[in-house]
């Protein structure tokens, strides 16, 4: 009997099958229990949205679109005018000289220093330099240069404190204050002409000063003065002129 070759190759497979030793699977533990409260259920997939009265499937909404921002403004540096003042000029000391005694044969000149704003201390020193007609015994002149004749010499200083209205670090603007004077003077008009004799006395003076840029210095005033000399008193008035520099 013939015998066919498919038949003849399943015969042998099963041939095989039958011989090749068969493995048991070993013996495994169980899984362990789920944690306590845990459950092994599938969350519920969520109800499903309600049909459309069209009775069409309901399109997706359309997440809102936030309106985009603006861009920004050109970059623009932020303009900052600061306004610097310029501090004033500190001129705290004046030299200066008096030239209404130069007519009368007399050279005066002056220092002032201001110590703080408002006040200053000034001082003057003065000499009768060249004989010049300074009038009679009881003239102004003559009284007030410390009782001197046309021939005299002599000399005199003054101790004054001013006041400035304007505070400024400066010596100009309005001023006054009162002096201490005292000196002596030869051939004087009263007491005893052969010897020098001294006086003293006070002033109150006022008055304008102004500075110019640079410090060139011109002012004026006038004021009150009492001397004394020998005995003799006397009250004249003053009149003030100054030219010079402020530093």
């Amino acid at each position: 009997m013939t015998t066919r070759p498919e038949i003849l190759a399943a015969m042998v497979v099963a041939a095989t099958g039958v011989a090749a030793p068969s493995f048991a699977q070993p013996n495994l533990p169980p899984p362990p229990p789920p944690p306590i409260g845990d459950t092994n259920d599938v969350p519920s997939l969520p109800p499903p949205p309600p049909p459309s009265p069209s009775g069409r499937a309901p399109s997706p909404r359309k997440p809102a679109q936030t309106p985009a921002p603006p861009p920004p403004a050109p970059y623009r540096a932020a303009r900052t005018d600061s306004v610097v003042s310029a501090a004033p000029e500190t001129h705290a000391i004046a030299v200066t000289l008096a030239p209404l005694g130069l007519v009368s044969g007399r050279l005066s000149a002056s220092v002032e220093v201001q110590i703080q704003p408002h006040h200053a201390v000034i001082v003057s020193a003065n000499a009768l330099v060249f004989d010049a007609s300074r009038g009679g015994p009881r003239s102004l002149v003559s009284e007030g240069f410390g009782f001197a004749s046309n021939q005299s010499s002599g000399f005199g200083v003054e101790l004054g404190y001013h006041y400035w209205v304007d505070g400024a670090p400066s010596l100009h603007g309005i001023f006054f204050g009162p002096s201490f004077l005292f000196g002596g003077t030869s051939m004087a008009q009263v007491g005893d002409p052969s010897n020098a004799q001294g006086y003293w006395g006070l002033a109150l003076d006022g008055g304008w000063q102004e500075v110019f840029s640079g410090g060139f210095t011109a002012g004026g005033g006038g004021g009150l003065e009492m001397l004394r000399m020998a005995g003799t008193s006397a009250v004249v008035p003053r009149f003030l002129a100054q030219l010079g520099w402020c530093f």
